[in-house]
This record gives structure tokens, sequence and C-alpha cells, in this order.
């Protein structure tokens, strides 16, 4: 009995752990929208509105509790939550003339949109930002479903010499962001490490590298 008890409180540690790990990202390249410019950091509160103006009608206005999320790994409004960091975005699709307010999308499945006020310059990263940031915090992976170019070039150029390609990597070390190229240390499965410039988007705006944010 004493074994099992004892068993059962390691799967129950386990099981906790996890769920309190659980964040919400995209896993795929059709997750992330390709006309999606970067990404809104929300703050406690989320307040979006129809127009970029603070007259007009509220489509969402409302406290956040992360906790809700502890145990998810999907949402219909939020591009990315870290519960436990108590971190959310939104994915921006354009951004006001007066670069007071952002587009974001708030139903991932229909595309519908709305404005968010921008507090301050930190709320909004453009892509390149994101990627550069958290890239290099975490390491790069590959999204499902990215048939892309998966060759390693000397230089951020595909007439460039080719010296490896993604071959199943096991761990992507991000040294800096070019436009839509990523100088990166490539290691594979066969413990060897490239390093080279590999794509993380196209120029259509399909992202294939995401930070493997942890």
């Amino acid at each position: 009995m004493r074994k099992i008890i004892t068993f059962l409180s390691i799967v129950a540690v386990l099981l906790f752990s996890t769920f309190c790990k659980a964040n919400v990202l995209p896993l795929s390249t059709n997750e992330i929208p390709t006309n999606s410019i970067g990404l809104y950091q929300i703050d406690k509160r989320i307040t979006i509105y129809n127009k970029p103006n603070g007259n007009s009608s509220l489509i969402i206005d409302k406290e956040i509790n992360y906790s809700d999320f502890l145990n998810s790994k999907t949402d219909n409004l939020f591009a990315i939550i870290l519960p436990k960091k108590e971190i959310a975005y939104l994915y921006v699709t354009d951004i006001s003339d007066d670069e007071n307010w952002l587009e974001v999308i708030i139903d991932k499945t229909s595309l519908k949109k709305g404005w968010v006020y921008k507090n301050d310059e930190f709320q909004f990263m453009p892509w390149i930002s994101f990627i550069n940031l958290y890239g290099k915090k975490y390491g790069l992976i590959e999204l499902k479903n990215s048939s892309h170019n998966d060759n390693i070039y000397s230089q951020p150029d595909e007439n460039s010499q080719i010296l490896g390609k993604l071959n199943r990597p096991q761990y992507i070390r991000l040294t800096s962001v070019e436009g839509i190229w990523a100088l990166s240390s490539v290691l594979d499965l066969s413990r060897e490490t490239t390093t080279g410039y590999i794509q993380w988007r196209n120029e259509k705006g399909l992202i294939y590298l995401f930070p493997n944010i942890k």
C-alpha cells in the first residue's frame, strides 16, 4: 500500500509540474497568420475596441487570470500565453497612422480583428525583434508543417555556399537575426554542429522557426 501511495504521489507531482509549465504557443506554421507583423503584449487587463478610437464600442474588456491557463495548451484569442510568467501576446496585423493603436486578431479561427491602445513602446514587438530576443534566450525549433528551404548557408544569401541542412535538428542556438535570416549554430542528429545562416521565415510572411520558450 505504501508503495502505491508513493507511486501515486510521484505521478501527481509530475502532472502538477506539467500543468504548471504548460504554455500556449504556435506549434505549426499554419497557426501563425502570414499577414501578422508582430505581437502585442497585453496588460493585466485586456481592452479591445471595434475601431482605433477610445470612444468606439468595446469588443473585449476583462481582467486576465493566468491561473486559468495552467493546464491548457490552446486558446483561440491569445497567440502566446506563458501563465507562470504572467505574459500573453496577441497577433498584430496593422498599426494606426499615429502609431498609438494596433490592430490585433481576437479570434484565430475566424481571424476577427479589433484594436488595442499601446500604452508604451515595448508592448509591440515586430517579429524580427521577438525572434531575436526569445530565440537568443531559448534557442529555436522548427514548427510543424514547415516545408521550407532547409539549407544552412555561409552568408544570408541563397547563392552563397551551402554548409549543411536542417536535418531534424536537436538544438538551434541563435546568434543574430538579419531580415529573414538567422545566424545560428545547429546541432543535428549526428551530434555535429554547423554554424551558418538559415531562413526563419519567407518573404511572404510564413514563419518556419520559433523560439523554444519554456
